[in-house]
């Protein structure tokens, strides 16, 4: 039987690895702090999130980069255990490939389901999406555009090829936190409780942004649930990701392929979805995400941790 030992600031695991609770809380108090302190400051004054402008998915944008700086500062100060487990390698093609391919089917189910259960409405004149263009024209004329059909097809191509890749820069902000490093750390205690833990880890970071009617507007309270839910569903897919690969990349991007496929033409396509529980953030996305995850993470081999962990 392998030996269990319990110190102040590690806990030796039957891996034979250390859990680093003083890097995690040094790690935790840094990204939380610094994303709140910028969200707080915005919310102070007044800044709200229910319908983004060039201003606020600046602020959302810069916010992303928190768990990196964090990352960095505990493997280069705090710990001084430097980058070998950091997962900055691209890792095999494939995976990539399947992520390109299959979330956007993915997200194409979550909003068909939505209409089947009743939970939206088929919206082809793309409506939403013009009001949202002029309410960010800020009553300047819009620019003739082509037919809806058209229209649809030139921005879903644009996020397959070029939104992706720009987005992928901003996810790496927040996986070479989440993945890069909080993940690795917890990976000793298991890899489904690494997964839960740092998923509502990450739901909770954010929670503020949340408040300010991000996502889940008119619901404050139970949309900060809802999101540790769908970051915990994400973390099951993204935990099975890292260990496969032992590459942050590939998670950075099949984060920006939800991102940019979630809240892209598919989601405009569906008109009148509660936040609660049609589309992505709501509850058909979760439960479908989440049956993914336990899906993969079930066919992931434990041992991949060992690798992942030894750098």
């Amino acid at each position: 039987m392998s030996e269990v030992s319990v110190t102040q600031d590690s806990v030796q695991v039957p891996t034979g690895t250390t859990v680093d609770w003083r890097g995690v809380r040094v790690y935790l108090a840094l990204a939380f702090g610094l994303a709140w302190a910028v969200e707080g400051t915005a919310l102070a004054r007044g800044v709200r999130f229910t319908s983004l402008t060039l201003g606020t998915t600046a602020l959302l944008a810069s916010v992303m980069f928190a768990p990196a700086i964090a990352a960095f500062i505990v493997r280069r100060f705090v710990t001084r255990a430097g980058f070998a487990t950091a997962g900055l390698r691209r890792g095999p093609w494939r995976p990539y490939l399947v992520v390109w391919i299959g979330v956007p089917l993915l997200i194409a189910g979550i909003y068909a389901l939505t209409l089947l259960f009743g939970l939206g409405r088929f919206d082809p004149t793309l409506e939403q999406l013009f009001a949202r263009m002029r309410e960010m024209a800020h009553g300047q004329p819009i620019p003739a555009l082509p037919p809806p059909p058209v229209f649809a097809a030139i921005l879903f191509a644009q996020a397959l090829t070029l939104g992706v890749l720009v987005t992928s820069v901003f996810t790496f902000g927040e996986e070479f936190g989440w993945t890069g490093y909080l993940l690795v750390q917890l990976l000793p205690l298991g890899r489904w409780r690494a997964a839960l833990i740092y998923g509502a880890l990450w739901g909770l970071w954010h929670a503020p942004i949340i408040a300010g009617g991000y996502n889940y507007p008119g619901y404050p309270v139970i949309g900060a649930v809802m999101m540790c839910c769908l970051t915990i569903a994400f973390a099951l897919t993204q935990t099975a990701l890292r260990l496969r690969s032992d590459s942050v990349l590939l998670t950075s991007f099949f984060h920006a392929s939800i991102n940019t496929q979630g809240l892209g033409i598919l989601s405009m396509l569906v008109a009148g979805v509660s936040p609660i529980f049609g589309g992505v953030t709501g509850v058909v996305g979760i439960v479908t995400f989440l049956a993914l995850g336990v899906w993969l993470l079930a066919r992931t081999p434990e041992s991949l941790a060992r690798r992942v962990t030894s750098g």
